[in-house]
């Protein structure tokens, strides 16, 4: 049990299959240990996938795509004030911040002090700005959250200083098609009247997004239609359409999403081609979809890396943008755990169409799968953590040096991102800063 029950209490709990089947249970036995052992020395199965190899054949192939898509080739001329190449000049170039979008859920009524010691809310933000530069509201920015116009504030202000602090910001989400998940009065009131609750749902829309106009870099319009269909039952389709036009009206800079789990994880084909048959639907119809989400949120069994790319070759065939948007894995393997974050992560960087790359939190102590996180409640990274930190801020981070040559200039190929060239000579120096784009970039340093 991970769990604590109260006497007389307890749980055991089967997963099945996706399909109709029949099971026979027989043969439990409940074993106390008291106190004498801890879950973390009670026996559990060890996972694994395919594709684990040390010497797979999809790694090479990852590692030709990250080179060739997610790095630019970076020239820095360095000059006098008349002008004239300076030879030998130091030149330092520093990556300070990725060009590839890496995020976490965080809860915005946490981040506004509502249910944290002062040490663990210093030290969440910390972590937020150090660790990542994209973030989504965990739960704020749903419509039943939102609805609270008490917390509104309190969720504004969190966007702001994420925003301020150098971490963009996604919206998640509009529209949640499903009574169990859309418990609105405004809704619920119009159920019976489907002109009246068409409205509800396009004011709510049109009402959120221009509220946050300006303020995020994409939005979840709808999301998880395959087990959330109540408003299309009633509506027709066709609603889901006007759902992306009016979010369009509302923000006209925003990229808009759909949104769903089991695509990348697990094995359920209806629900995959369901969601394939569905953003070719909003598409055909003209609905302004930019982008398509794949949340990842992965159970006990993980999807071989062969069967994950030609899950993502399916999604990125209608030609839009691709993120993982809600990454986990819920197990008590954290050996496995780290590898297959680690693959994952890899596999999601060397993709053309993949443009971010979310958690679905990541500190224990605030986490809705706690064996999920890379940080301990303690703050201390798990294993999956190190793989996080050692490949963003590490592998596919460029820190170069080096002299200049007889032209004045300093080269090197660098992964995408901000950065900040240092050069030197003579007593002289000159900070610049920089973008590196995809198509590479030359950056002129004056030693004046």
């Amino acid at each position: 049990m991970t769990r604590a029950y109260n006497q007389g209490e307890g749980e055991v709990a089967f997963t099945l299959g996706l399909r109709a089947q029949t099971v026979e249970i027989g043969g439990i036995e409940l074993m106390n240990y008291g106190t004498t052992k801890k879950v973390a020395d009670l026996p559990f199965t060890k996972l694994g996938y395919g594709g684990s190899e040390p010497t797979a054949a999809w790694r090479k192939a990852a590692e030709q795509r990250i080179e060739k898509n997610r790095k630019g080739d970076l020239t820095v001329v360095v000059k006098d004030a008349a002008g004239k190449p300076v030879r030998n000049a130091e030149v330092s170039v520093r990556m300070k911040k990725h060009g590839f979008l890496w995020g976490t859920a965080v809860p915005g009524a946490s981040l506004a002090g509502r249910r944290w010691s002062a040490e663990d809310l210093a030290r969440y933000k910390q972590q937020v700005t150090e660790l990542f530069n994209f973030s989504v509201m965990e739960n704020e920015m749903k419509w039943p959250q939102w609805a609270v116009e008490d917390s509104r504030p309190a969720t504004m202000g969190a966007v702001d200083w994420l925003r301020e602090s150098g971490v963009q910001v996604r919206g998640h989400n509009l529209v949640w098609p499903s009574w169990r998940n859309t418990n609105v009065k405004a809704a619920v009131d119009a159920k019976d009247n489907p002109a009246a609750l068409a409205k509800v749902i396009t004011d709510h829309i049109t009402e959120t997004t221009s509220a946050f106009r300006g303020k995020l870099v994409d939005w979840d319009v709808i999301n998880e239609t395959f087990t959330n269909h109540d408003f299309m039952d009633i509506l027709g389709k066709h609603a889901m359409v006007d759902w992306f036009r009016a979010a369009r009206a509302g923000d006209p800079q925003v990229k808009l999403y759909i949104n769903d789990f089991n695509i990348l994880e697990g094995e359920d084909k209806p629900h995959q081609d369901d969601y394939a048959e569905t953003i070719k639907y909003l598409i055909d119809q003209g609905a302004p979809v930019d982008g398509i989400g794949l949340q990842s949120h992965f159970p006990a069994r993980l999807t071989p890396m062969v069967e994950l790319f030609k899950r993502l070759d399916r999604y990125a065939a209608f030609g839009k943008e691709l993120e993982i948007t809600e990454f986990d894995i819920d197990t008590a393997d954290e050996v496995t755990q780290a590898d297959y974050t680690r693959d994952f992560m890899t596999a999601a960087f060397s993709y053309p169409s993949v443009k971010a790359f979310v958690m679905w939190g990541f500190w224990e102590g605030s986490h809705w799968r706690p064996r999920g996180a890379m940080l301990r409640r303690d703050w201390s990274p798990k294993p999956n953590g190190e793989v996080y930190q050692d490949l963003v801020f590490k592998k596919w981070w460029t820190n170069a040096s080096g002299k200049t040559g007889a032209a004045g200039t300093f080269a090197t190929r660098g992964f995408l991102g901000e950065y900040e060239i240092e050069a030197k000579a003579g007593g002289k120096s000159k900070i610049v800063k920089v973008t590196l784009p995809k198509d590479g970039t030359k950056v002129e340093c004056v030693l004046e």
